[in-house]
């Protein structure tokens, strides 16, 4: 991954937002990318549209250090950063995916209703439940919580994603919004009952 060139990493990133813009886990505006590269690392600029992802919206800055271009990065670059040094991460996905955002209201820890969403990613800790959440908040409990699980929920905002590289860390996305969609649906056909 740190011998991709940026013109790759923009690629991915761009085919990245749209993806994810276009299965409901991120609005216009919202979610953001990184990829470490060396002692720095890609993240999305700041107010950046990841379904409208381009060439300016791509922030090259320091991993452990602000530079220049830091104060173009994304707000959440606290939190990228802190995961960083805590993970063998080598990219991270952070999306706005609804149902898992609202299970994350409701409880401390998503558990699945489905064998598979178990079978896959585990019971989900949930990262300052009952508080009130600000982006770029609770960096080191996200990073402390992705130290042994491959993606996390902060309550009521959304979820972040770790990988071997972008590609990976969208796969846990999806995953982890489908399995909270299925958990969300079976609970409400139980209620029906």
């Amino acid at each position: 991954m740190n011998g991709q060139t940026p013109s790759e990493t923009l690629h991915w990133f761009i085919q990245a937002g749209k993806l994810l813009f276009g299965r409901g886990l991120v609005s216009s505006h919202s979610g953001n990318l990184s990829q470490r590269w060396k002692d720095k690392l890609y993240i999305t600029r700041t107010g950046s549209s990841l379904p409208l992802f381009s060439e300016i919206d791509l922030i090259l800055t320091g991993l452990d250090h602000n530079d220049q271009f830091t104060p173009l990065a994304s707000s959440e670059l606290p939190v990228h950063r802190a995961i960083y040094r805590r993970t063998s991460a080598k990219a991270i996905v952070h999306a706005h995916p609804p149902y898992a955002a609202a299970l994350s209201l409701l409880e401390g820890e998503i558990i699945p209703d489905c064998g598979e969403g178990l079978y896959c990613l585990g019971t989900i800790p949930v990262i300052g439940f009952g508080e009130r959440v600000h982006p770029g908040s609770l960096a080191e409990e996200v990073a402390t919580a992705l130290e042994t699980h491959r993606v996390i929920v902060v309550a009521g905002h959304g979820s972040f994603a770790t990988g071997e590289n972008i590609e990976e860390a969208l796969k846990y996305t999806f995953a982890l919004e489908e399995m909270c969609q299925v958990t969300y649906l079976a609970r409400i056909l139980k209620k029906a009952d």
